[in-house]
């Protein structure tokens, strides 16, 4: 369940907001959300994402909708890396 993502009024809003530049098609957000398990998965490794996985580091930059999904997947795999450690 996504408890963090907007609602699709408040989305519409911050969209509106943003500049036409920043404006990211559905297929480019596709693309960045397809990609954030194994970003979280080598970031959690110690890996350099920003450099490995450029486009969606900088994606996750621009976009407040990606990176509320890279917030609620890197807190849910953090927590599941952690809790079978003990």
């Amino acid at each position: 369940m996504r408890h963090n993502l907007p609602l699709p009024w408040k989305r519409l809003e911050i969209e509106l907001a943003l500049p036409p530049l920043y404006r990211l098609s559905a297929a480019e957000c596709r693309h960045c959300q397809e990609a954030l398990p194994l970003f979280i998965s080598d970031e959690l490794a110690g890996l350099a994402v920003d450099e490995l996985y450029r486009e969606t580091a900088v994606h996750l930059d621009i976009c407040p909708f990606c990176l509320a999904e890279y917030e609620e997947l890197s807190r849910l795999a953090t927590a599941a890396f952690y809790s079978s450690k003990q």
